[in-house]
């Protein structure tokens, strides 16, 4: 090997043990474009990994807000840009896996424009009811109305949480009549009230409400029991083994973004993940990370889909 050759390979070695985000050595400030408003929790998430990003690439790395739209002005954003690795979307089962089933005319397609970068949390939709309802199990739900006349009421706040009133229906083989609420705080203000038979909302949500007794949670829809309330079981553990349902967040950046950067920004946002601070966020949060990337959050999210898609094809939902 030449003189000259060696010296080179010896600092570009050097150059990616000291900093091993080669792809992401230089360029402008990395966006994270939101598709919810400054302030809510999906907010709150984007600007910790954007922090925590920053640190780990040494790069800038900022959030922006683009609510509206069903999140389409948050995805025309991205997709508009080039695919240079420098405008992220922060992503979710809404965007990526309901609103192609439940929007007519949506505006873009989410497997062929977007491609799946990294996991951030995952937790369960948890299925609760008042106090005063009267109903204790599913065993109650379906003795009151499995062969009632009066369908059950469902209240949702969002065309996925309508959708797993749905498949909930269907898995108890009882009528229902979806409640659409405009924000999750009114819905459960109408279940406290016993206004409502059955709400669905994020468990991280309600977790101090039925701690303080103010509502029951029957059951949580993933496949595991959540650190925050460890005592509420699964619909598996009931029985009920084809339920299955999450509530997660994903970035995804634009078709045609290099391998390269991709990997790279995969690997230190999984390494960002490892840290006491990320783990101490999470923790404190109902469900986990998810810790799925490239190929594997692609797999994850089209099954999604396909769960969703079956969902509203036997209930003869069209989109809208």
């Amino acid at each position: 090997m030449k003189r000259r050759d060696f010296s080179k390979n010896l600092a570009l070695t050097t150059s990616a043990m000291v900093f091993p985000y080669l792809s992401l050595a230089q360029g402008k400030a990395i966006r994270i474009i939101v598709p919810f408003s400054a302030g809510s929790g999906s907010d709150d998430g984007a600007r910790f990994y954007a922090d925590q990003l920053s640190r780990t690439i040494k790069r800038a790395v900022i959030v922006e807000n683009k609510p509206g739209a069903s999140g389409l002005l948050a995805v025309k954003e991205v997709i508009g840009q080039p695919a240079d690795g420098n405008t992220i979307l922060l992503g979710s089962n809404s965007l990526i896996s309901v609103n192609p089933v439940m929007v007519k005319n949506l505006g873009y397609d989410p497997f062929k424009q977007l491609l799946p970068l990294h996991g951030l949390a995952i937790s369960s939709p948890a299925v609760l009811t008042g106090n005063e309802s009267g109903i204790n199990s599913f065993s109650d739900l379906t003795t009151r109305y499995k062969n009632s006349q009066s369908p059950i009421s469902i209240g949702n706040y969002s065309e996925g949480y309508r959708l797993v009133g749905e498949w909930l229906s269907q898995v108890l083989n009882i009528q229902s009549i979806p409640v659409p609420y405009k924000g999750g705080a009114a819905m459960v203000t109408d279940v406290i009230g016993n206004r409502l038979d059955i709400g669905l909302n994020d468990i991280t949500g309600v977790a101090p409400l039925e701690k303080s007794k103010k509502i029951k949670i029957l059951a949580i829809t993933g496949k595991d029991r959540d650190h925050l309330l460890p005592h509420i079981p699964t619909m598996r553990e009931l029985g009920y083994m084809e339920m299955e349902s999450y509530v997660w967040s994903a970035f995804s950046m634009k078709m045609g973004t290099p391998r390269s950067v991709m990997e790279d920004l995969a690997t230190a946002i999984s390494e960002s993940q490892k840290t006491k601070e990320a783990k101490d966020y999470q923790g404190a949060r109902a469900g986990k990370f998810l810790d799925k990337k490239l190929e594997a959050l692609g797999l994850f999210q089209r099954a999604e889909y396909e769960r969703f898609r079956k969902v509203a094809e036997k209930a003869k939902i069209n989109p809208a």
